[in-house]
């Protein structure tokens, strides 16, 4: 099936310059030099606020040709919608909002510009410190996309809870996750910890790929097309879910509340974005919550000493090849990426640390840090956080990781080698298909 999406997609973006011969933006006359920059965005509030004054101060600054910005139109999410707009020919110069699955995909489809060809491109990744990062959202060699932020995922823990139980800091270990489930399941019947973030093909992103970055010291999950799942990080991330559920300790689904503000376990991964929701929604949870790092095996923690690293979600932006204003573009986007006082804003604004590699270096950060300071843990991680992996085939590969090998981690006693390797065949079997 998706196969046969690519081949419908490949054939109708290669007819574009034919079909676009024949519609009102290829005229001549089309508002001359006046034409502005299309910019589309993600559809939240957040991040409107956040666009709504970058993109005011670059239109009031004169510095380049005219930016408008709209929210990606809603269907059935940004990248059916960004596929719908190439096809009818209807998308913008730049798109924000694209995760790194999604930008190999265009690019593989031949939509997307090297950006690279930004003006000061090379000073833009120094002074950010952003050449870890672009080297993990390379595709096939090309700067295809720019990333905005890098969230890691983090472990929140209900300081109330663990000072009930005896527990003098927060977990670092699955084995102290064991011990605390223990406690837990023997003083009030609870549960330890949400090991499992929910059903979604995304969702293996901030659970069983968190783990395995944390064990693994930041490896990729899949390296030259080829699933990793049958190495030492792999199976003790597979072995700590299949231990909460075996003991009961975690529950594969917790309706649709979250169980950290209910009590239900005294532990949950979550993301930055998720302080602004509890101080608006939960504030008496938030007054609780003590962060740690994302949990490992003791034998990975030995191995790896130093922070542990994690999964980090982040999207950034991208130029589309069809741009008849690709040089003025680029000066926006140079502008945008060469500004501190932008990147603050973003923080400010999202709540979301901007990919950069000087976060806790740069002091225009200094002052946010003090009034925010969850904020500031999750800056603290951004350069142990690693983001999926820049492969057009994501969802089906995170869906084969969910039926095949996280879910058996519930439902079936085979041994988790097995499991893996049947996983990893699979997986490397649908990647080399893809080729």
């Amino acid at each position: 099936m998706r196969t046969l999406l690519r081949l419908f997609l490949c054939a109708m973006l290669a007819s574009l310059p034919a079909l676009l011969g024949c519609t009102d933006r290829n005229k001549p006359n089309d508002v001359g030099d006046l034409k502005p920059i299309r910019l589309w965005v993600a559809p939240n509030q957040a991040e409107e606020r956040f666009w709504t004054i970058a993109v005011q101060r670059w239109n009031q600054s004169g510095l380049g040709r005219r930016v408008e910005f709209t929210t990606i139109p809603a269907t059935g999410g940004s990248e059916e919608a960004i596929l719908t707009a190439l096809v009818s020919g209807s998308e913008p110069d730049l798109s924000a909002n694209i995760f790194p699955g999604f930008a190999a995909q265009l690019a593989n489809l031949g939509q997307l510009q090297d950006l690279s060809g930004m003006p000061g491109f090379e000073d833009i990744l120094t002074r950010r410190q952003l050449k870890p990062m672009m080297r993990d959202l390379a595709i096939s060699g090309h700067d295809h996309l720019m990333p905005l932020y890098f969230s890691p995922m983090l472990i929140w823990w209900r300081g109330d809870i663990l000072a009930r139980l005896g527990v003098p800091e927060v977990p670092k270990t699955f084995e102290d996750v064991y011990e605390l489930s223990r406690r837990r399941a023997e003083q009030e019947r609870g549960l330890g910890m949400q090991v499992l973030a929910g059903r979604e093909w995304r969702s293996r992103w901030y659970d069983y790929i968190a783990y395995y970055y944390a064990c693994s010291g930041g490896a990729p999950y899949i390296l030259d097309r080829q699933a990793q799942y049958e190495n030492q990080a792999s199976l003790e991330a597979l072995n700590f879910i299949r231990t909460m559920f075996q003991n009961r300790w975690t529950a594969p689904d917790f309706d649709t509340d979250d169980p950290l503000p209910r009590g239900l376990v005294a532990g949950a991964a979550r993301g930055a974005w998720d302080i602004s929701y509890y101080q608006q929604n939960h504030p008496d949870t938030l007054k609780h919550i003590v962060i740690g790092p994302m949990v490992r095996s003791a034998a990975s923690q030995q191995a790896h000493p130093g922070k542990a690293h994690t999964f980090a979600d982040s999207k950034g932006i991208v130029l589309f090849k069809t741009s008849r204003l690709q040089p003025q573009a680029l000066a926006f986007l140079a502008w945008v990426f060469s500004s501190d006082d932008i990147s603050l804003l973003w923080f400010k604004e999202t709540g979301m640390p901007p990919a950069r590699g000087d976060l806790m270096a740069n002091p225009i950060f200094s002052d946010f840090y003090r009034a925010n300071p969850l904020a500031a843990q999750y800056a603290a991680h951004v350069d142990v956080g690693v983001p999926t992996a820049a492969i057009e085939e994501t969802i089906d590969v995170n869906k084969i990781m969910s039926a095949q090998m996280v879910e058996a981690m519930l439902f079936n006693a085979r041994p988790v080698p097995q499991v893996a390797a049947e996983a990893a065949r699979a997986t490397t079997a649908l990647l080399r298909r893809s080729q």
